[in-house]
């Protein structure tokens, strides 16, 4: 009994005050009921106003990125196969067209072209002497040769004659007669042959022989030629200038045609281009007039010498690519660096431009305004009015509805307004004032 007689002297206190302030409360809201009934004008909030100004059409910007690429880029091999001897550049290198880059072991094939050439000047020497014709001691020659052989024919003739007369009388037999007379034959065959061989001397090398003879050293010099040919691929040059953007191959390596390998890959960096996706609409006039579009890179432009458009449509985003030549000289951009492609476009639709900050959200998809209207007293009231937004760009919007030129149109504070409240408007100088007030483009 002594524990509960506290603790409901504490629940009297606790109640008592609260009781005390419900009732302060109460009064002074009561008193500041009875201050605001003692004023019957109502409250002018300040707004900053501009006449809406309408026009035919408007110039959208779009933008659009691409990626940035070299013109040229190969992937360099070895036509001729061996061992890698040399490299002479390395990544990231600038190089010169023409300029050697790495090349394989030549060793072999020069011995096999010196042994070549080798054959050549034999066959070079043969030609001269076919062309020349014999020299005069070989015809003095063959000539002796066949008064010798003219000798031995009579001699074998008188020996016949001798037998035959013999034989006639039976003084020797008909196998030494024979024998006679098959020496005469003999040494005829040999006199015609001798005879023969002296005019061939005598009227020269044949052409057909001579052509025949050149034929082999054309044939050597092809051979020649080819293995020049196969020397030179033994050497790998950079097909036009720019960097080494990637090595494969070190000293020793084997190339094979079994097993071709990409040496180096080479990117024409100091002739850059740009590839972006345009809808089919925007080509025509970008490739006729590239200075109508502005390309960036992190905010700064970048020269555009030419554009063309690939004669195909991309099945995935059904966009046309659009290759854009960068002036040369451009050093602030690198192949793979993202771009962007801002394109003004003309389009017609009637409407005005309003600041962003003019606008609220309204239903079914449309926003509203408050427009400044004069009521039959001359003060100046605030109604809401729905508009449809075509074009929104980074802090304006060009809309259209059924508010006529010329309303003035809340263009600040608007977020403290209520429909019916009472305003008094300036024409300031605020940005949002002078976008709205300007025809815009």
């Amino acid at each position: 009994m002594k524990k509960i007689i506290p603790t409901l002297v504490g629940l009297a206190t606790i109640c008592a005050v609260g009781f005390g302030l419900s009732r302060l409360v109460s009064t002074r809201t009561e008193l500041a009921m009875e201050r605001l009934g003692e004023t019957d004008e109502p409250r002018i909030l300040p707004v900053e106003a501009a006449p809406l100004r309408y026009q035919e059409s408007f110039t959208a910007s779009r933008r659009f990125t691409g990626t940035v690429s070299a013109r040229r880029r190969a992937e360099l091999s070895f036509e001729g196969t061996g061992r890698v001897a040399s490299i002479l550049v390395d990544d990231g290198d600038g190089v010169l067209e023409g300029a050697p880059l790495a090349q394989l072991d030549v060793r072999q094939l020069r011995a096999r072209r010196a042994e070549v050439e080798a054959r050549r000047v034999r066959l070079e020497a043969q030609l001269q002497e076919l062309v020349a014709g014999p020299r005069p001691e070989v015809i003095d020659a063959a000539e002796a040769n066949v008064e010798a052989i003219l000798e031995e024919l009579n001699l074998a003739a008188r020996l016949l004659e001798r037998r035959t007369e013999l034989a006639a009388k039976g003084s020797i037999s008909a196998e030494q007669l024979d024998t006679a007379r098959a020496a005469v034959k003999t040494i005829e065959a040999r006199l015609a042959g001798a005879r023969a061989a002296l005019q061939e001397l005598n009227e020269g090398t044949r052409e057909e022989t001579i052509a025949a003879q050149r034929g082999s050293l054309v044939e050597l010099d092809a051979g020649l030629a080819a293995m020049d040919v196969q020397i030179s691929n033994m050497t790998l040059v950079a097909p036009f200038s720019g960097t080494i953007e990637a090595r494969h191959l070190d000293e020793g390596a084997v190339v094979s045609q079994q097993m071709p390998r990409t040496a180096f890959v080479l990117s024409e960096t100091a002739a850059l281009e740009a590839r972006i996706g345009l809808p089919g609409a925007l080509v025509p006039g970008l490739c006729q007039d590239p200075s109508t579009a502005t390309l960036t890179f992190n905010g700064q432009p970048i020269g555009v010498a030419s554009a063309r458009a690939l004669p195909v449509v991309d099945s995935g985003t059904r966009t046309i690519t659009v290759v854009l030549s960068l002036s040369e000289g451009t050093a602030l951009v690198r192949p793979g660096d993202i771009v962007t492609l801002e394109v003004s476009v003309e389009q017609t639709e009637r409407g005005a431009w309003l600041p962003i900050a003019a606008l609220s959200e309204s239903q079914r998809g449309l926003w509203s305004v408050f427009v400044v209207e004069h009521t039959e007293g001359g003060a100046q009231v605030v109604q809401r009015a729905e508009l449809e937004v075509l074009h929104v760009e980074s802090d304006r919007a060009f809309v259209r509805g059924t508010v006529e030129p010329g309303a003035a149109v809340v263009v600040s504070g608007a977020h403290r307004l209520t429909p019916g409240q009472t305003v008094s408007t300036t024409t300031g100088s605020s940005p949002q004032a002078a976008r709205a007030a300007a025809p815009g483009n």
